[in-house]
């Protein structure tokens, strides 16, 4: 793959991951296994409140994050009702208004709702913090992040939305008041309008006074949005959907239904139409960079009705990891798979598009499952947060206004949504693995560092071990090194220091090579401490 250079085999003390080949220099008898979470029982968080419509716990529809500071989870989601017979009258989408709603918890096990101060409904206190009443009536797209990057504790959230501005319930005084917008703007007509919010704890918020702007497409954007804070570089990320994605020529000569997903392409790049993913950059949350499309569905690799509904990326090590909802459109069904990068911009696929996280049949989340955070760790785990449903996408909206027999078309309380928890061994995405049969020989390409401890992340079965031996360049065993010294590996630990006739110090001259022996066991990544 071109994205691999020798530099970066400069490894220092940064944690080596299996997504790729990228530091294997030679394998026998080794196999590379993709690993998925284990589901908890769920939902954790549902609809139960009174003044709840339909909590939209699907693609963007919730985000949700471990402060940094308390320790505490904290979850925000929207409440989305769709009035079907609007969407006769109108035959597009219609949603009167929306809010977005917050839940916490200590352990992310045990969820509440707090009755908080910005809403009351039939006289009685919510935990809706943002939307609902004018000039916020109608909200979407709500993606909420804690941004490392800014020093200011009082911005230390940030909320990204798209704003609806309506004429009837909106003031020039108002506005000016609210966004701190100079007297004498447009108040004539209805505007849609994205906006950053910022907040100290994530309950109360504040616009900004700048509204974003995404290079050409200036402060218009489609939806789907999640943010990745890259620590390392300083940059903000913003993974989205271009303006004008859908927007393409049709030949009103062929034949076209009134489904909610238009007709696609296959092949034709000047009229690729599907849902897709695109990002922009940014190191001022203000001034973006156009957004560019870096995840597209494959008219060959992928089915004909697969289409990339939103992705979230996080960093481990230096790989990038992207979860990318795939939504199946025939099927109206959506799944999760993992993808990954090494610079943020290509990525490429694994398990064969195979789903990393699906749906369970005749479970709260038979139809749909999707991630719209990254996986949290704890202790030797990760909690992977993840939205699902019983119902299908859009046959709940969409399906009165087409006509579908479907009985969700017919009944908009059965849209059930919820979230969802799946745990999984810390960092435990891909593994290098030996059977029981046959050892396994992995040997890594040469590699710098000044890292003289090696610390696993591994597990072996009933038998099973892991050896290490480590070389010079040149393929000199290093002093005290050898397989034949080495104290051999059978457990199960996320941070299993290597020794050597109980000594762990490795004496070499800034490089190495590592020769793993394996039977049995399963090795995740390895770090040069």
């Amino acid at each position: 793959m071109n994205y691999m250079d020798s530099t970066m085999l400069i490894i220092g003390n940064v944690p080596q991951y299996f997504f790729d080949n990228l530091v294997v220099e030679q394998i026998q008898d080794i196999t590379r296994t993709v690993h998925s979470p284990r589901k908890e029982p769920g939902p954790l968080i549902q609809k139960d409140r009174p003044w709840e419509r339909i909590p939209y716990l699907t693609v963007n529809g919730w985000n949700l994050l471990r402060d940094s500071a308390t320790g505490e989870f904290k979850c925000w989601y929207d409440d989305f009702p769709v009035d079907t017979q609007e969407v006769v009258r109108q035959k597009a989408l219609y949603c009167v208004s929306s809010w977005t709603s917050y839940a916490r918890s200590s352990d992310g096990l045990n969820w509440e709702k707090p009755e908080l101060d910005h809403l009351e409904v039939e006289g009685r206190r919510t935990n809706i913090v943002i939307g609902g009443k004018p000039p916020f009536t109608k909200l979407d797209s709500t993606t909420v992040f804690e941004d490392t990057l800014d020093p200011d504790p009082e911005r230390r959230f940030k909320m990204l939305l798209t704003r609806y501005l309506y004429a009837k319930d909106r003031s020039e005084e108002e506005l000016a008041t609210t966004l701190n917008l100079k007297p004498g703007f447009d108040n004539s007509h209805d505007e849609i309008r994205i906006e950053m919010h910022y907040s100290a704890d994530g309950i109360k918020w504040t616009p900004s006074k700048e509204l974003p702007r995404y290079g050409q497409h200036g402060n218009g954007l489609g939806d789907a949005y999640t943010f990745f804070v890259d620590a390392d570089s300083g940059i903000y990320r913003f993974l989205t959907r271009a303006a004008g994605m859908l927007s393409v020529h049709y030949d009103e000569r062929r034949p076209r239904t009134n489904s909610f997903f238009p007709p696609t392409f296959p092949h034709d790049v000047a009229r690729m139409n599907k849902r897709r993913v695109f990002q922009s950059e940014s190191v001022d949350l203000i001034h973006w960079s156009r957004p560019q499309c870096i995840l597209t569905p494959d008219a060959q690799e992928d089915n004909l009705d697969d289409s990339y509904y939103g992705m979230v990326q996080f960093k481990r090590g230096e790989v990038y990891v992207g979860l990318v909802n795939v939504l199946h459109e025939v099927s109206n069904t959506i799944d999760v798979r993992l993808v990954y990068s090494r610079d943020g911009w290509r990525w490429y696929q694994l398990n064969q598009r195979q789903p990393w996280l699906t749906t369970s049949a005749g479970s709260w989340d038979d139809c749909m499952v999707n991630i719209s955070s990254p996986p949290i760790p704890m202790g030797d785990e990760s909690f992977v947060f993840y939205g699902g449903a019983s119902c299908h996408h859009d046959w709940w909206m969409m399906g009165l206004y087409e006509g579908l027999d479907v009985p969700e078309a017919h009944n908009v309380e059965a849209a059930r949504y919820g979230l969802g928890l799946a745990k999984m061994r810390l960092d435990g995405f891909v593994s290098v693995d030996a059977g029981a049969v046959r050892e396994g020989v992995l040997v890594t390409k040469d590699l710098r560092t000044e890292g003289r401890q090696l610390v696993l992340n591994a597990t072996c079965g009933n038998g099973g071990y892991v050896q290490v031996e480590a070389t010079d360049s040149e393929e000199r065993v290093l002093e005290g090194c050898s397989r034949a010294a080495c104290n051999t590996f059978s457990g199960d630990s996320t941070k299993a220091t290597i020794t050597w006739k109980g000594r762990a110090d490795i004496p070499h001259g800034g490089s190495l090579r590592l020769r793993f022996f394996m039977r049995d066991a399963s090795l995740y990544s390895f770090a040069l401490v």
